[in-house]
């Protein structure tokens, strides 16, 4: 072999040890991609199971107690002559396909959206069950409900008697109300339903005279402790004198609340009389 052909021989076996090199260089780098890209999978799918365990995570810590509401807020108002419960939700999580209910006794009613992070419901509260209320969630996994604060419906018909009189002349009983919470001034400012109840000495009832609202003697405003202020007068029948003794109690109606005083004014023949329950608030009951 002369040293032309052994020299292109050489050429030619470098060349092919080149090609040999970068092809496995080019196995080593592919090799390398694919790894990458397979760590970039498992932390695509490590992504993915955190998220679904932190829901995961969320929903058994609801199951176990922890509230559901960022907040809550439960209230009465009186409107268009009927006591209603006013709810308002805020949820910690905003899930879509979501719908929020409130449920008092019989009653469930749908909560709109008020706004991007709460919702309100208005539905017929029935004081004589007071029952208890609760948001209800429902999602397409299932449902939640929860138990709302408690109402306390007596601040809503927190009356007291502020003075009551007994005018000699006419035997006109006059009587001043006040409301003593900002929530049972519409109560007081709406009743119109108030009677006289006059028993005999048995505590049976023998009379019911109705009581017309007449001129509030508004109190000395430095003095003055209440939030809405009425008063209300009826004049007793001379007949009743005649009986060996009477007393007057007096009763309001108002939303489907009884509200009953102690005595306000008590008669013998004996000479024995009392009047005036300066300060004397109302027992409340809800049946007839």
């Amino acid at each position: 072999m002369d040293k032309k052909n052994k020299g292109q021989i050489l050429v030619i076996v470098g060349a092919l040890l080149l090609l040999l090199a970068n092809n496995f260089s080019l196995r080593h780098k592919l090799s390398d991609l694919e790894l990458e890209l397979q760590n970039i999978r498992g932390s695509i799918s490590a992504i993915s199971f955190n998220d679904g365990g932190m829901e995961y995570r969320i929903m058994e810590e609801l199951k176990k107690g922890a509230s559901a509401l960022a907040s809550s807020e439960t209230k009465l108002s009186f409107k268009n002559g009927k006591l209603m419960l006013d709810v308002t939700l805020v949820p910690k999580m905003l899930q879509p396909g979501s719908t929020y209910y409130v449920v008092s006794g019989y009653d469930k009613v749908e909560a709109k959206a008020q706004n991007e992070t709460s919702f309100a419901a208005s539905l017929p509260f029935d004081v004589a069950e007071n029952n208890q209320v609760y948001a209800v969630i429902e999602t397409e996994e299932g449902s939640l409900q929860e138990k709302l604060p408690e109402i306390y419906v007596e601040q809503y018909f927190a009356i007291d008697i502020r003075s009551m009189s007994l005018e000699e002349t006419d035997k006109k009983i006059v009587m001043d109300l006040t409301a003593v919470t900002e929530e049972s001034a519409v109560f007081l400012e709406s009743l119109k339903e108030v009677s006289a109840v006059v028993l005999n000495g048995k505590n049976e009832e023998i009379r019911r005279l109705e009581m017309k609202e007449s001129e509030v003697s508004l109190p000395d405003p430095e003095h003055d402790y209440g939030f809405a202020h009425k008063a209300f007068a009826v004049n007793l029948p001379e007949e009743l004198f005649e009986t060996d003794l009477f007393k007057v109690v007096v009763k309001l109606k108002n939303y489907g609340v009884n509200m009953t005083s102690d005595e306000i004014y008590q008669y013998s023949k004996d000479g024995t009389e009392m009047n005036g329950v300066m300060g004397a608030g109302f027992r409340i009951s809800f049946k007839e």
